[in-house]
């Protein structure tokens, strides 16, 4: 197989734990939603993200060690506390913005309304369907979609950040292995030979640029689809960037509907 020209770096907010709709009504506090989101960075790009975010880095911290993480971020703790100065806070939103749009980024997204999908289809609690892994497939779809359309050449691998439980790997591994091998009821010419044989995990100590790239444009979608007329400005930018496919927003997936 010909070396991969793009990489989706993969990150998810939310979490995939369903429940009963009584408890979802009884209890407002429980996490609704499971959004997956997946930049993809052309590979003849990713040294200028490494380069201009490391001197981001360097310019704001003075040490490019730092591992850029959304939920610190938005809420000024840790190392992001500098945040607290507006002014630089604004500077910093608008260079990784700027960044993320130079380097070619294109970004699909799957995110799952789970007290929906729990109130229309209630036997999926029943059979145990993994709602993670089900919004994994559809960001697949959109990817390999995205690969077919972008020259006879083009080839994709994927790399997400190691959750906490092996086993939550291992699972995901095996959905992309079945995926490649098998497809979908939408996808049904496998192998598909334009993604890599094997998804990747990587530690976030090792402060992959693109998965914190990920990690920082997840939330913006996610408050979109759970709280869809607060104020967003990050998601007004992103959703520029989002894969059209075939008509419009091909690539961001908001189910069910």
């Amino acid at each position: 197989m010909n070396e991969p020209t793009f990489t989706l770096y993969l990150d998810e907010s939310g979490n995939e734990i369903l429940y009963p709709e009584e408890r979802y009504q009884a209890n407002k506090s429980l996490e609704t939603h499971c959004t997956l989101i997946g930049t993809i960075v052309p590979h003849n790009t990713k040294d200028s993200l490494k380069d201009q975010l490391n001197q981001l880095k360097q310019e704001i911290w003075g040490t490019e060690e730092i591992i850029l993480h959304s939920v610190e971020i938005r809420n000024k703790t840790g190392p992001f506390s500098v945040f607290n100065d507006v002014a630089l806070y604004e500077y910093f939103k608008s260079e990784t913005n700027r960044i993320t749009k130079e380097i070619g980024t294109v970004i699909i997204c799957s995110s799952l309304n789970k007290q929906l999908w729990v109130s229309k289809y209630p036997k999926k609690l029943l059979i145990g369907d993994d709602p993670y892994g089900q919004a994994f497939i559809y960001l697949l779809e959109r990817y390999n979609h995205f690969l077919e359309n972008s020259g006879t050449n083009a080839r994709g691998k994927i790399i997400a950040e190691m959750r906490g439980n092996p086993k939550q790997n291992k699972a995901l591994a095996a959905e992309y292995e079945n995926f490649r091998n098998y497809g979908t009821q939408y996808l049904n010419k496998p192998p598909y030979a334009k993604l890599a044989e094997k998804m990747e995990f990587k530690k976030k100590s090792m402060n992959i640029p693109g998965l914190q790239l990920a990690d920082y444009c997840c939330y913006p979608f996610y408050k979109n689809h759970k709280r869809p007329d607060s104020d967003n400005k990050h998601y007004e930018f992103l959703e520029k960037l989002v894969y059209p496919g075939e008509r419009n927003k091909y690539g961001h997936k908001k189910w069910p509907v």
